[in-house]
This record gives structure tokens, sequence and C-alpha cells, in this order.
């Protein structure tokens, strides 16, 4: 299990795949608990990557700047064992990571005494109740988080731990909100479903119970309640022709589908089309169209088109952080600018395509006021025709913030931190 868990790490450390990418092949061959403990160690040290690096560093004779990137991954997971995983004895997670190490490719013995020895170093000073600092965000990114919990008058330092700690399972039954009680008391009854969320349709899970139920991808989807919420904030009416600008693998379009709306999808991958079109056909609502392009640049629609327009726009994915760790070492400041111009151009292309007395919804999975607020406010400016909707309906209010625009956080009900807006195409 650790040899699958090593496996990942070193996948998101040199080919810069994401954490899930990198978690499917590494957990293929395992079973039951193992798989569990792979993921919590993979996502755990990822999470946790910058405080264990100043850890391990004082029992690291030459420091960490020049040592193998191999070797510090292995030092990493072991940390992780012997810090946050008291059920773990000291000795196996010396003893296995070490083993790990050995079983591995491109070790040798050299570098696998190294390992030993350093977690023998660690392992007492954890014994000596020595411990990681919690500073695990860059300080460019604990910055953000410090200006959104400024925003919405949240407890900044609760903010900071909750997009520390391992994310919830959310899942989101498929269709309209009143039609959705028939399924839900067979996955409650089948124990996939904890408790109801403020969403409609959303609620809190088992995460193995809910991808191996039989109905998995067919009535319901493991998706965040904030990913759910704009949708149903959205709220397309039956018929509605629907534009999902940024439709990547189609959860939201699902949903959109599922309410009645005749959604037609556009992304620049065809791979992640195909595989919204199967989706999308395995819940019973076939998408009407999809394109492959550049939805900020010419696309085959006339103005007006649309009764609504969803921008699900890219973005840095810091409203992620918990199910995606990886972010926090890989984006920057800068990412925020280079960001800012492609939500821009989509938001331009929504505001060309939606129909007078549409709707055009605005979102990123995001907490920065850069690809929120500030977004938001230029939109504003650049389409004086578009105006926030009156639409509030009541699950949403704890939602909404002073401005009546959705930002959502783990402080409420664990939920992803994103960013929307709806706004009304006046006539």
């Amino acid at each position: 299990m650790r040899v699958a868990a090593l496996q990942a790490l070193w996948a998101v450390e040199t080919a810069q795949l994401g954490s899930q990418a990198a978690l499917q092949p590494a957990l293929a061959a395992l079973r039951g608990p193992d798989r569990g403990l792979c993921t919590e160690l993979v996502y755990g040290v990822l999470r946790r990557q910058r405080s264990l690096d100043r850890w391990i560093a004082p029992d690291c004779d030459r420091g960490l700047v020049a040592m193998d990137a191999k070797v510090l991954t292995a030092l990493r997971l072991g940390a992780y064992q012997l810090t946050e995983m008291s059920r773990i004895p000291p000795f196996a997670a010396v003893d296995a990571t070490t083993e790990a190490c050995k079983r591995g490719k491109g070790w040798h013995r050299g570098s696998v005494g190294f390992v030993h020895a350093v977690l023998r170093k660690l392992a007492a000073r954890a014994h000596d109740q020595q411990r990681p600092d919690s500073d695990d965000l860059p300080p460019w990114l604990a910055a953000r988080v410090a200006d959104f919990a400024t925003d919405l008058e949240l407890d900044g330092a609760a903010l900071a731990t909750a997009f520390g700690q391992a994310a919830p399972v959310h899942v989101h039954i498929l269709g309209p909100a009143d039609q959705t009680a028939a399924t839900a008391e067979n996955l409650l009854t089948a124990g996939v479903l904890r408790a109801p969320l403020l969403v409609p349709g959303a609620w809190l899970a088992d995460g193995a119970l809910a991808l191996q139920h039989r109905d998995y991808g067919r009535t319901f989807l493991v998706q965040d309640a904030a990913s759910a919420a704009v949708v149903r904030w959205l709220n397309p009416q039956p018929g509605w022709r629907v534009l999902d600008l940024a439709a990547g693998r189609g959860v939201k379009a699902a949903l959109l589908a599922t309410l009645g709306a005749q959604v037609t999808a556009v992304d620049t991958a065809a791979e992640k089309l195909q595989s919204a079109q199967e989706l999308c056909a395995a819940v019973g609502a076939p998408l009407v169209q999809t394109v492959v392009a550049d939805a900020g640049g010419a696309l085959p629609f006339a103005d007006a088109s649309f009764d609504a327009v969803l921008v699900d726009a890219p973005c840095t994915g810091l409203g992620t952080l918990r199910r995606r760790p990886e972010i926090r070492h890989r984006r920057r400041a800068a990412d925020l600018v280079a960001m800012a111009a492609v939500q821009l151009r989509l938001a331009a292309a929504a505001a060309r395509l939606v129909r007078p007395g549409g709707v055009v919804m605005l979102a990123t999975c995001s907490f920065a006021r850069e690809e929120g607020p500030l977004w938001l406010q230029q939109v504003l400016r650049d389409h004086p025709q578009l105006a926030r909707s009156e639409f509030r309906p009541q699950w949403a209010e704890r939602l909404l913030d002073r401005n009546g625009d959705l930002r959502t956080h783990p402080l409420i009900e664990g939920m992803d931190a994103f960013f929307a807006a709806r706004l009304h195409c006046q006539p």
C-alpha cells in the first residue's frame, strides 16, 4: 500500500499530475482498507507538505534543497505517519516506509539506508511530542484566505484550519428537488446518505458506499454542494436552451439536463466533452449538442440565442484546496492575473449569446477576490445590460453575501469555496 502511495506522490511531484489522476492507477491494485489508507496518505502528505519539510530539515545535515526528490517524498510519507496518524505505531511507519522504498523502482541501497536513518530520528522526536507547525499555506495564499475571511466576517484562523482538513463527501441527487425523495429514501436505506445539506438534492455521504452503489452515475453523483448550488441557483425552467460554456466532464451539464434544460456544451477538450455526453446519456438526459472550441473565441451560435448561459470559468481552483491539495504548491499569485483575461472573455461571450430577459451565471471554484467580486465588477462595467438577479431562494440565503452573490466556504457544511453571480440580461 505504501508503495502505491509513494508512486502516486512521485507522479504528482514529477509528472505534474493532479492528485486525483495520480491516485487512480495507485488504487487500482488495492482493496478495502488499503485503498482508504493510501488515499489518506497521499492527500495528507500533500496538504501538510510545507510543514513536514520544515520539520524534517533539522535531521538532514545537508538540508532539503539539494536532496533527491524521491528521497524527500519518502521522508514526507514517513513523517506524516509519525506525526498525523497515531493509529500507526512508530516502528511500523519507519519500517513499512523503508520497505516501500526497497520495493520501488530506481532506489539504491544508500538512499534506502538514508531514509531509514532519518525516519528513526524523526520517530524519536515525535515520541518526545515534537510536531510540525500548522503553517501549510504559502504566504500569498494565506493572505488571500485572510482577505476572504475579512470579506465575509469569518474567523480567519478557523477558515485557514478548515482549508487544511480533508473534505467531506457530498453527493447530489439529480433532477427537480421535489422529485428526489424516492431516490433519497433508497440511498438512506443503503447507508449511502448521512445527512441532508442546505442545497436541494445535496447530501453528506459515505464515499465508498456511494461509488459502489448500482445507481451511482444514473440518479446521483459525487459533487460538492457548492458546485451543485451554482446550478440549483441558475434554476433553469423546463425547455430552456442553456449553454454550458466551459462544460468539462459534464457534471453541471448533467444536472441542468435532468432539470429539463436543453443543454449545449462547449469545451476546448474533445475527450472531456465525450465524457460529458456519456454522463448525460447515463442519467437519461442527453446533451443537445457539443462543440469543441475556445468559448472565448468564435462560436457557431447566433447572438441572443440562449435562455441561459453558464460560465463555470477556468480558474486557479483555490476553493478546492482540500480536494486538490497540490494546488497550494503549484499556483502563484501571478496566475490570478493570467486567468482574469480568460474569465473576462468567457463572460463577454455569455453576454452576447444570452437573450434579453435571460440569465447569465458566472462561477469559479475560487475564493480569491480577483476571481470573484473583482471579476464581477469588471463584467458589470463592460456589459451594462447585465445586472444582478433578484432571485434569492430561501435555501440560498445563508450562502449569499451582502451583495447577493454566492460565496461558499468550508465553515458552511464543509463546502468548497465557490463564487457565483446570477445575472439578468435586461431587455
